[in-house]
């Protein structure tokens, strides 16, 4: 279980296993809301995620990245995300998995 405490622990450790994400070479700071997949592909979630549930001692058993790849970001066109089949995933679903000590979403 993680205390409210470890809150920035989790977040800076899951940001360290992620490629940093740039706009005209300044840093992007990634909100726990934001949709992970508009800003890393699959391979990158799937290495960040296994190394997520051993840290912290989360049980994976539901956690399905098929669930959240492949996605679709919206186009500049089209501001509605072209993915009906897929959810969002966000760094506030890690965080409340940790808590938790097991993946929460489908």
């Amino acid at each position: 279980m993680v205390s409210t405490a470890d809150v920035d622990v989790i977040l800076n450790f899951i940001k360290s296993e992620l490629p940093l994400v740039t706009s005209m070479l300044r840093k992007i700071d990634i909100e726990q809301d934001a949709t992970l997949q508009d800003y890393f592909e699959a391979d990158d979630i799937a290495s960040m995620s296994e190394k997520f549930f051993a840290a912290f001692s989360v049980n994976s058993a539901r956690f399905a990245l098929d669930n959240y790849y492949p996605w679709k970001s919206p186009s500049l066109f089209s501001p509605s995300p072209r993915n009906p089949d897929k959810k969002p995933l966000t760094l506030s679903m890690y965080l409340a998995s940790a808590r938790a000590g097991e993946w929460l979403f489908d």
